[in-house]
């Protein structure tokens, strides 16, 4: 009877620690230059939210980039978490998505209405 119990409960503790964290899907063009970024975070239970406008500043510290939308009179707050960014897509995002006077519309979740948006997706509108 104890056997089954501890092959189960081993069975279920491997499975969990055997999960990874989905990487984040870049999208480019023929040309090669960085369009979209989806799956930068997982689900969460706060309020989907939207933002578009033009990036006005970009802050890296450690595994969390920030930056910030202006459109018009508005301006959002986006935090974007590297941690599901490959080596190489770290290095395309800021040079040619996440850079100022660039256009975004950004998708993601926020607790609060004045928190920062943490986003799911960075598109790039032209």
């Amino acid at each position: 009877m104890k056997l089954p119990i501890c092959l189960i409960l081993l069975a279920l503790t491997a499975s969990v620690i055997g999960q990874q964290t989905e990487p984040a899907v870049p999208t480019y063009t023929k040309n090669g230059r960085l369009v979209r970024i989806t799956n930068l975070s997982g689900l969460s239970d706060c309020s989907a939210r939207t933002a578009m406008g033009k990036v006005t500043s970009v802050d890296v510290n450690g595994g969390v980039a920030r930056f910030q939308l202006q459109e018009k009179k508005e301006s959002n707050d986006v935090e974007i978490s590297l941690d599901r960014l490959s080596a190489d897509d770290r290095g395309v995002i800021f040079k040619q998505l996440v850079r100022k006077k660039i256009k975004l519309r950004v998708a993601g979740y926020s607790c609060t209405p004045d928190a920062a948006i943490s986003a799911f997706s960075i598109d790039r509108i032209y």
